[in-house]
């Protein structure tokens, strides 16, 4: 027998072990509703690609749930180094890894055998889950890759899922909800006559989704012991004064220490006593303000390691300062590196405040203590 098909046996075995445990586990972690519509059915056994929209940590286990199928998930090749996520990955569930940032023919390969097997393709497209409750940039590759697997296209919208989990916030919420419509968006026959450019119009505009929005129409309450922590991890420029990482929160509150202008979070969701009461509008602000990112001294610090993607392993080099300035990134400690903003590589923030990127041929992971956003807006623009 050969090797693939006995590793086929063994996820199948141990998937129908872990799906129960899965079951149970999601259902503590927040109530559901999934609804297949139109000539979608989770009982189907062709395969098909599905692309969903990441409002949070677990959607990645409550959209493939009901599927009678498991289907091959597309997952960043970061999750691979470190345990015990690597074991998961690796021998329980059904994935295919996938550089972030950048085309990968292994991918491809990948995706279009699974295929042809009659497995389903499950894809995250943002790459990230968003960190201010919008759907995100979506590169134009995986268009291009939806139009060569040449199957049904559906489409999973998420709805409700960030606020229930933002992901910047450091305490949980409880209450939580999310409501997942799963419908074909493009059939096989009709993908073949669409160009790229339609095709990602139509997954875009199927796979779009603003919490904020959703919010108030069902208003649904969040409630938490410290709603606003955290929230100066993604909020870096005040709208009043314009003063940049000047924010600091405790509990409900948070506040700009330059202006000393004073906000709280509801537990809705929605802000109080600034000029946006959502992230989505303020993250819209902050982005048309990208220049004054460009002449600030943006410093943090955070824990560094070293990926080697062939080993699978993370390298700890110790506790890093970092300077951004001038065009340049300056890390200091027990490792002395000096990049231009331009020789930074797919820079992506992972989790709350993981931030990798590549330099040459080295890679990096610095788990940043603050400033992540302003840092990785620096870094990468479209973001």
């Amino acid at each position: 027998m050969k090797k693939s098909k006995v590793k086929e046996i063994v996820h199948a075995v141990l998937l129908n072990i872990i799906r129960p445990i899965a079951w149970i586990w999601m259902k503590f972690d927040m109530k559901t509703r999934k609804i297949a519509h139109g000539e979608f059915k989770f009982s189907r056994r062709e395969p098909y690609v599905i692309v969903s929209n990441h409002t949070f940590l677990f959607d990645v286990v409550h959209v493939p749930m009901p599927l009678w199928k498991i289907p091959y998930i597309v997952a960043s090749e970061n999750l691979y180094t470190k345990q015990p996520t690597k074991f998961l990955l690796t021998h329980v569930a059904r994935t295919i890894a996938k550089s972030k940032g950048s085309s990968d023919v292994r991918t491809v390969r990948g995706l279009i055998g699974a295929v042809k097997r009659g497995y389903p393709i499950l894809i995250f497209p943002e790459g990230d889950t968003t960190f201010y409750g919008e759907t995100n940039y979506i590169e134009e590759a995986t268009f291009k890759l939806i139009k060569k697997l040449n199957v049904d296209v559906v489409t999973a919208n998420v709805k409700g899922g960030y606020l229930s989990r933002p992901r910047w916030a450091r305490v949980k919420r409880r209450n939580r909800k999310a409501f997942l419509d799963y419908q074909i968006a493009i059939k096989k026959e009709d993908l073949k006559k669409m160009s790229v450019k339609e095709v990602s119009l139509k997954i875009q505009k199927e796979l779009y989704n603003n919490d904020y929005v959703f919010q108030r129409e069902h208003m649904i309450k969040h409630p938490s012991r410290a709603l606003a922590e955290g929230i100066e991890d993604v909020l870096y420029i005040c709208p009043k004064c314009h003063a940049i990482n000047s924010f600091e929160s405790e509990k409900h509150q948070f506040r700009c220490k330059e202006c000393e202008t004073e906000g709280y979070m509801d537990d809705y969701g929605f802000l109080h006593g600034f000029a946006y009461d959502n992230l989505v509008d303020w993250n819209h602000f902050q982005k048309d303000h990208r220049s004054l990112l460009l002449e600030e001294r943006i410093c943090s610090s955070g824990e560094m390691f070293e990926i080697l993607y062939k080993n699978g392993q993370r390298i700890s080099i110790g506790h890093v300062d970092l300077v951004l300035e001038d065009g340049l990134m300056k890390i200091s400690g027990p490792i002395e590196k000096e990049f231009l903003f331009s020789d930074v590589m797919n820079p992506t923030l992972t989790l709350r405040r993981d931030l990798t990127l590549s330099v040459g041929k080295e890679t990096y992971l610095i788990k940043l203590d603050h400033s992540q956003m302003s840092i990785l807006r620096i870094l990468r623009e479209k973001y």
